[in-house]
């Protein structure tokens, strides 16, 4: 073991990197994903995950407890986060999921995967790390499998990282971890202050970065700006590297960022004399745009170099509706506009009916999730009632519904049999969330969100004498 690798063990040991669930790398998304571009990834529900850099397990637990009938697999070095992982575990009686203290390098995977996860790893160790960890990929995934690699990336990490540096000489002197995290966050409200009324364009962008920086939990804070090893890298170095160990850019796990038709018509215009691949166009928006994190997946199967899409595989999935329609508004008579207002501002204006019945029934059932079966009987049952005639081909509803997926307006997820969509019969929190709470872990909800809590939300679900408020625990996605 090299030093380095050692003082980076400790680091963890000391300050635990507590991220939570990480929503992109559900499987039910990240299969819905790969099935869209070819790939028959398998169904959440009947699957093996192995997640690489697992920390204290607070991103494979929920998966684990939501899917009894899959096999779960955390992997990671530091002994203390095991431990932690491995205690919630067995209080939450979860025994589909097992936890293994080794170092990436010597460890070897035992069977196949189909999904692997690797977040927060890629970019924070040494080449030899980065290296074994694509390695055991390509060993260990499934024909079909899919691999979900998050790294920083360049140019967007080129101002970030310069503070960085500048951060690491300002607490070389501190030797304790606290005092470290207390010199850096002192410095960072100095920066701050001092450039909060400085013009141009650099201040702006570092008043950014600080202000990122500062936003940050003290264990983030240490392990990313403060980190031993922090390499961002740019997209194409990424796959390149992929493409050594036999592996194959597949998409993003956040699917509305890689799309090139979302960049402005005039900025699109401005770059067609270059004629642009599909991966050289991945590059150019991390350019444009400064991207400073990618999270990637990855397959042993290649893509079709056409990249053609299949959204008939859309009825294989569960859909949640990331807009909101104004009840009054609903009309879905041919050609009458109807508008829904979603995230990042974005305003979509509707006039043919299925679509508009599809919308409606979908901000209806918010936050669930509906099954494209359901969903369409939903539609058309909602059309007959306004006269309308039921949908007959549903493959202009298939590609309609991919541009919302495109446009980051929509959840897409494999449902498998579907009952893990279903609450119980009497919903309650589940004994993993109560775990969370009672013992100041990150909550997740039940679409693997991480929920936010005040001390008084905390004990409202840890006291058993307390009565939260049941609407407010649906809509949250706590009850299960």
């Amino acid at each position: 073991m090299t030093n380095k690798t050692d003082t980076i063990r400790e680091r963890y040991d000391a300050v635990p990197y507590r991220h939570g669930a990480v929503s992109d790398s559900h499987p039910a998304r990240v299969g819905a994903i790969a099935r869209l571009l070819g790939i028959n990834a398998a169904p959440p529900d009947r699957c093996r995950v192995l997640e690489l850099g697992c920390g204290e397990g607070m991103n494979l637990l929920p998966l684990a407890e939501r899917f009894p009938k899959s096999e779960f697999v955390g992997v990671d070095f530091s002994a203390k986060q095991i431990a932690t992982a491995e205690a919630a575990r067995a209080a939450c009686g979860i025994g589909n999921a097992r936890f293994v203290c080794a170092d990436l390098r010597s460890w070897k995977p035992e069977g196949a995967f189909d999904y692997i996860i690797a977040h927060g790893v890629y970019s924070w160790v040494p080449p030899e790390v980065r290296d074994r960890l694509l390695a055991v990929c390509t060993e260990a995934l499934s024909p079909n499998g899919v691999a979900y690699v998050s790294y920083n990336t360049l140019p967007g990490w080129g101002l970030p990282g310069g503070v960085r540096k500048f951060l690491l000489a300002e607490t070389a002197a501190h030797a304790a971890p606290d005092a470290q995290i207390s010199r850096a966050t002192q410095v960072l409200d100095a920066l701050s202050e001092c450039m909060k009324d400085q013009p141009g364009s650099y201040a702006a962008n570092l008043r950014d970065t600080l202000d990122d920086m500062r936003a940050k939990p003290p264990g983030l804070l240490f392990h990313d700006e403060l980190a031993v090893v922090n390499e961002p890298c740019t997209f194409t170095e990424f796959t390149a590297h992929a493409a050594r160990h036999g592996l194959h850019y597949v998409a993003e796990a956040h699917y509305a960022t890689m799309q090139f038709e979302n960049v402005p018509a005039t900025m699109r215009a401005s770059l067609a004399p270059l004629q642009l691949d599909f991966a050289r166009a991945q590059q150019f928006m991390d350019v444009v745009f400064q991207r400073w994190l990618r999270n990637s997946l990855l397959s042993r199967r290649p893509v079709a170099p056409a990249r053609a899409i299949r959204p008939g595989v859309l009825a294989d999935c569960a859909l949640g509706l990331r807009m909101t329609v104004d009840a009054a508004s609903i009309n879905l008579t041919p050609g009458h506009p109807m508008q829904f207002t979603g995230i990042h501002g974005l305003v979509l204006e509707a006039r043919a009916p299925v679509e508009k019945a599809m919308l409606t029934v979908l901000a209806s059932a918010f936050p669930e999730r509906l099954p494209f079966p359901s969903a369409c009987a939903k539609m058309n049952q909602s059309l007959a009632e306004w006269g309308l005639p039921p949908a007959q081909d549903f493959s202009a509803l298939h590609e309609f519904l991919h541009r919302l997926l495109a446009l980051d307006a929509l959840d897409v997820i494999l449902f498998g049999d579907g009952g893990w969509l279903k609450t119980g019969p009497q919903p309650g929190l589940s004994a993993l969330m109560r775990h969370q709470a009672a013992h100041d872990l990150p909550l997740t909800n039940r679409w693997h969100e991480p929920v936010a809590l005040t001390e008084e939300g905390k004990r409202a679900l840890i006291d058993p004498s307390a009565r939260p408020d049941a609407e407010s625990l649906m809509r949250a996605g706590l009850l299960v």
